[in-house]
Parts: structure tokens; C-alpha cells; sequence
């Protein structure tokens, strides 16, 4: 698995969309690539902070409504 590849994969990757053969391909690249290791961490933290402002808005909604 080279860098190319891995960061392609990234999004399959973190939603387990991956055959297991591909998903331990990009783990051992992960382990070793330090570079598309920082690609995936801002992958999780992008969604981490889209799913959470999301959570929050429609909770702070209701909370406004009610």
C-alpha cells in the first residue's frame, strides 16, 4: 500500500467499508507512514467536530423550542 492509495482509502477506511486483506494493507502503512497517519487524524477530527456541531446545534434547537 503506498501514500496515494492509503489517503484514497481513508474515508472507507474509518467507515469499515474495507475488505479485511485492504483494511490490514493500511494499518501496517498507518503504522509506518507518518505522514498519512496526520491525514487520518484529520480525517477523525474532522468528522469528530462535524458530528458533534451537529449533535449540538439540533440539541441547542430543542432546547430553544422548548
Amino acid at each position: 500500500m503506498n501514500c496515494k492509495d492509503t489517503i484514497h482509502l481513508i474515508c472507507w477506511y474509518l467507515e469499515g467499508r474495507l475488505s479485511t486483506s485492504v483494511e490490514g494493507e493500511i494499518k501496517l502503512h498507518l503504522e509506518t507512514c507518518s505522514d498519512c497517519h496526520l491525514v487520518l487524524d484529520a480525517a477523525i477530527n474532522t468528522l469528530e467536530r462535524y458530528f458533534s456541531s451537529e449533535r449540538f446545534a439540533g440539541a441547542e434547537a430543542g432546547t430553544r423550542a422548548a
